[in-house]
């Protein structure tokens, strides 16, 4: 494992960020695992609102390592002095979390032990969403002249409340790995933003509902509350292409900040359950996600 450090990017739309310094962590596959021909694909993992996780990010890494996938684990938070968004997903966004994920894919594009033409990204909760973000066309013109793309991306019981109007992809694939009981970010939201972008054109969408599974199925054990958890999961939104929220409650366009204040006072709830996993279902998912990755030559 190397550890590493690099500056985020920040982009002018739809709001200017601070500059940070960002962690991560490289894991490499080890040299008695699969044969490798050359340079190796590499998934970006980007964290829950929990932050870095053993039995999670770091458990996603191993498994990617064991099949000849390098990991690089991006920690959004430390560097900003947050141990967690869960009670407040202000103190860290999505958006910064975004600048994350695209300057740790400029890095990897310069290592030469990395193949720059297979590198996904992927997260859990709000990872997923990002990762989501990620893969949608009109976020590349926000970028401001950023001129890479992620080559595939894996969204784990992402957020899906808030969806860009205008769906279209960049056409790479995407996998939505869902959870049938997940009342933080519910799945019937996630599959219908994944057939709104299908019908968007692009044809290299999966889904797969876990019919047993909660939020946070890596944990495992009975289900849990997260009592301090912010639930987004009534603040039902579209995006605009101009970076603003159509909130369908209030019928209106409001702006990050309008928006952040407006669904706190009218749809924010307190508390979700996670948890509930089994080696079984931690087993089926793992086998789920390397043959999604082997199909698009991820994996050999």
């Amino acid at each position: 494992m190397e550890q590493l450090s690099f500056s985020t990017l920040t982009f002018e739309h739809p709001a200017a960020r601070k500059p940070a310094r960002v962690s991560a962590s490289l894991h490499m596959p080890r040299a008695d695992g699969p044969p490798a021909d050359g340079p190796v694909p590499c998934m970006v993992i980007l964290t829950s609102s929990a932050g870095v996780q053993r039995h999670r990010e770091h458990f996603y890494a191993q498994e990617l390592n064991n099949a000849g996938v390098a990991a690089l684990i991006v920690d959004s938070f430390s560097g900003r002095g947050v141990r967690r968004t869960v009670a407040d997903q202000t103190l860290v966004s999505a958006a910064q979390m975004e600048g994350d994920a695209f300057a740790a894919l400029a890095l990897l594009r310069s290592d030469r032990r990395i193949d720059p033409h297979r590198i996904g990204v992927m997260g859990v909760s709000k990872g997923g969403g990002v990762t989501l973000n990620a893969a949608i066309a009109v976020r590349q013109a926000w970028r401001n002249g950023f001129p890479h793309l992620f080559d595939l991306h894996v969204a784990i019981c992402p957020g899906a409340t808030a969806q860009h109007r205008n769906p279209a992809t960049h056409g790479k694939p995407i996998f939505f790995m869902l959870a049938a009981h997940d009342d933080y970010t519910p799945a019937p939201l996630a599959v219908e933003y994944a057939e709104r972008m299908r019908a968007a054109g692009n044809g290299a969408i999966k889904v797969k509902v876990y019919g047993s599974a909660h939020h946070g199925w890596e944990s495992i054990g009975p289900v849990f509350d997260i009592k301090d958890a912010e639930n987004w999961s009534c603040c039902r939104n579209w995006i605009e292409d101009d970076g603003r929220h159509f909130v369908v409650a209030a019928g209106r366009a409001m702006s990050e900040p309008e928006y952040q204040a407006w669904a706190r006072l009218h749809c924010v709830t307190k508390g979700a359950r996670a948890g509930g996993g089994t080696a079984d279902l931690k087993r089926r998912a793992i086998g789920d996600l390397l043959a999604f990755l082997g199909k698009h030559g991820f994996v050999q």
